[in-house]
Parts: C-alpha cells; structure tokens; sequence
C-alpha cells in the first residue's frame, strides 16, 4: 500500500498549568519566551506572516504567537475549533489537553485564569463560544 496518502496523525500535546509553571508535554516554558524556546517543543512553524508583528503559525498543531520588537512571544494563542478564515488562524484545531492543576479544563469556559507571572486567557468574545485560549506573560502579576 502506498503510504504517501496516509493522512499523518496529528501530535497531541498536553498543557499543563499551575501557579508556579507552565509544562507543554515534558517541556518547561516560561513567557516571554523565544522563537527557539517554541521550535524545541513544536518544530519549525508552518508558516510566517510578517506585518505589524511576525506572527509564528504551526498548522498541524493549532498553534499561533507573535514576535514582538525585542523577539519575544508574550503569548502563545491555541485555537480549539473556529471556522475563522483568517490568514492568521492555524488550519487545525489544536488536538489535545489543557489542564489547572489536576483539573482537565480543555473546554471549559473561562475569561482569564491567573497563575501568577503566566495567565491563560479566552479567545473569542464574551457573547459567543470560546474558539480557543491564549497563554502568556500576566500584566497584573506583580512580584
């Protein structure tokens, strides 16, 4: 059988947050985080749209972020679902798990959970379903 049309199964990646840190699978990241720091998780991205920001999209996984001035990712957008035919939004669903602590909240509605340097935040507006989440720097944590 020719194995060039096997659809590739789509890695699934666990996240798994706390007050204290933030686990992708066995990956430590901690925001702001490098291009680098994501492409020892995921690969190389899909693609790369340069505009205002560069913006960083891997396809397969669901994944998006944006490199600020300074090449930082603040943020690392996941989208769960959205029929947005945005340029900017990842082709597939991200496949996979996030949890709170022990709590799996992988479609759970939240607006924003603040962990302490790091929050995950809703993606969508508040009068629609949640397509998915963003996590990254907190703006109100203060050490």
């Amino acid at each position: 059988m020719l194995k060039f049309f096997k659809k590739k199964k789509q890695k699934e990646f666990n996240i798994q947050c706390a007050t204290d840190y933030l686990k992708i699978n066995e990956h430590m990241l901690d925001f702001p985080c490098t291009h680098e720091d994501l492409t020892k998780i995921f690969g190389e991205p899909t693609r790369k749209i340069s505009s205002s920001n560069e913006y960083l999209i891997w396809d397969e996984f669901g994944f998006l972020c944006s490199v600020n001035d300074n090449d930082q990712i603040l943020s690392l957008s996941v989208y769960q679902g959205n029929n947005n035919p945005s340029e900017y939004v990842p082709q597939t669903s991200f496949y996979g798990k996030l949890f709170f602590e022990e709590d799996d909240i992988t479609y759970n509605e939240f607006s924003k959970i603040g962990l302490g340097k790091i929050a995950i935040h809703r993606l969508g507006s508040e009068t629609e379903t949640r397509f998915g989440f963003s996590i990254g720097v907190n703006n109100d944590f203060k050490s």
